[in-house]
Parts: C-alpha cells; structure tokens; sequence
C-alpha cells in the first residue's frame, strides 16, 4: 500500500486534475489514519473483514461521522484506482457494510435578521467583504481571488474566475462556479467606498487586501470579523454553522423563497448540480411554512367534510 501511494495514486491525482486545497486535505488523512493501518500490507491480501476493522478503529477514536465517511470514501477511491490498474482482482471496501452512518442533524442558519445585525455589528475593517458574503453567497475563496479587474461597476457584475487558497490563486471549484452574478445598488456603493479608501485599486491588485496589498486571510475574516460581530449581536456560535459558509445559506434561501426558482439559486451559488442546493442550502422559515399551512387549509380545508365541532355539537358532546 506504501508504495502504491507513493507512485500510482499520486499519478492519478494528477491526471484527474484533483486541486491542490483537495489533494492536502486527502494527503493530511492518508498519512494520519490509512498509512498507519493499511501501509505495510500487500494491496491484494487486503480483505472486507479488514476495512471493517480499520472502519471501527476510526469509530472508537471518537472521529466525527463526517470525517469518518471522507476517509472512508479516499480509500474506496483508492482501490478503485488499484483494481483498474490490476493491482487488486476486486475491491474489498464495500458501500453495504463498511460505509459509516451518518446522523442526521437539523441544520442551522441564519435569519435576515440575524444577518442585518451581524453586518451592522463589524468592525469596519471586515465590513466590505461581509456584505459582499451577504449580497452575493460566493464562496470565501471565490470572494478572496477577486481582484478589481473582476468588477464591472458600469454593468453591475462580478466575474468569478479564480479561487483562493492558502494564499495562491487556482481554479474554481467546478465549472459552475465559473461565472458572473450581478451587484445590487448597496453593493455598488459598498465596492465604490472601498475602493476610495484602499492603497491597491489596479486592475491585478485584490479586492480585500491586507496593508501589504497580499489577499486578506479567511481566518482573520472569522475570528476577528465575524465571530465578534456574533457576539455584540448578542447570537450564539453555532459549531460548522457561523463561519463564513453561513452567508451562503442565507443567500440560497432568500432567493428560493422570493423567486421560488431553485435554478436562480443554483447559478448564483455556482453549484453543478440543482440538487446539491435544493438539499443543502435553501432553507425554510416560519413564514414559508406559515404560508404552506394556509394554502393547505384553503385549498384542502373540506376534505374531511364538517367540522369535529359540528359533529360533536349533533352527537351532544359539546354544550
């Protein structure tokens, strides 16, 4: 398995074009759970009753289901990648048995309010960025990659054409996410002011910069935009559920709600597929499901014919 790693796997990595930030984070739970377990053993002797073992290994060190399901999906990959290349005769990683559950778990996000305090709440230096989170629901690394040639004030579009990661420019994360998405009036404004009040303002210089003209940090975007403004606003920290993903919750779902078009959604998101953000990322709020009960009781209001009150009234149980 050693040797496999170290020649066919990243040969195929590299020929299916994996990024970098994707290929760290494989790389990163390679060498911390598979290498340790399966690294000394011949690839063709591995068999089910072993993936099972080393899947339950990952459940008794307490490893959340999400990240059990990543590590299990890297070394399913793995095989498939060995039995085309007839290192293994089959693959011994079976989605029936050895894929971990996953909890289901109510996902949280943000109201409008919410996010109308948070912004009114951050520090002006991280002001920009979160609105424009808030405005458009392009990813973090997407927002960091833009540079003032990617802004067409005159035409009120943004182009997204790179993302950012570790400091470096690369790729989007699809083709999907390859596009251009409007700027309302307040995000006009918003850009103008920046720009007035910024030291790099060329056509190749970022957008959000530090004071050294080099891309802002996403870190320092959560830690010291985002989570204070959560705290003055007085809204509790949600773990996975308050960072600056949570801008892009908020944006599916509003659009969803005020167009009912998930494909509306789906192109500003950048999405590949419809599905990924119908079932991820547009959420449902009290006055959506408000509205469901009223065209229910409207529409099928008679279907069980009179009322209980009525009945009972006829039969003498209410006086």
């Amino acid at each position: 398995m050693s040797d496999f790693l170290k020649s066919v796997w990243p040969n195929y990595l590299t020929k299916q074009r994996v990024k970098d930030s994707t290929r760290a984070s494989w790389e990163s739970m390679t060498q911390k759970w598979i290498v340790p377990f399966f690294g000394k053993r011949v690839l063709d002797e591995i068999e089910p009753e072993e993936v099972g073992a080393f899947i339950r290994d990952l459940d008794s060190k307490g490893l959340g289901p999400k990240y059990q399901v990543n590590i299990y999906s890297i070394l399913r990959l793995m095989f498939d990648v060995a039995q085309l290349n007839r290192y293994v005769k089959s693959n011994p990683v079976n989605p029936k048995i050895h894929r971990p559950a996953m909890e289901r778990q109510k996902k949280r996000f943000w109201s409008v309010e919410q996010a109308k305090s948070i912004l009114s709440a951050v520090e002006f230096a991280y002001r920009a960025p979160l609105i424009m989170l808030a405005l458009t629901g392009i990813r973090v690394g997407e927002l960091l990659a833009l540079r003032w040639s990617n802004v067409d004030f005159l035409r009120k579009r943004i182009t997204i054409t790179h993302s950012l990661w570790r400091g470096k420019l690369q790729t989007t994360k699809s083709e999907a996410s390859d596009r251009e998405i409007g700027m309302s009036d307040e995000l006009v404004q918003t850009l103008l002011e920046h720009c007035a009040g910024s030291n790099f303002k060329g056509p190749g210089d970022f957008v959000f910069c530090q004071a050294d003209g080099m891309p802002m940090d996403p870190d320092s975007l959560r830690r010291h935009g985002i989570y204070p403004a959560l705290k003055a606003a007085g809204i509790p920290y949600a773990k996975r559920a308050s960072g600056c993903h949570a801008f892009r919750h908020l944006v599916g779902s509003v659009i969803h709600k005020e167009t009912g078009s998930l494909k509306l959604a789906q192109e500003q998101l950048g999405h590949s597929n419809v599905s990924t953000t119908g079932d991820i990322y547009v959420h449902t709020d009290d006055d959506q499901m408000n509205r469901n009960a009223e065209i229910l009781g409207k529409v099928l209001g008679g279907i069980c014919g009179r009322s209980v009150v009525e009945t009972g009234q006829e039969k003498g149980i209410v006086k």
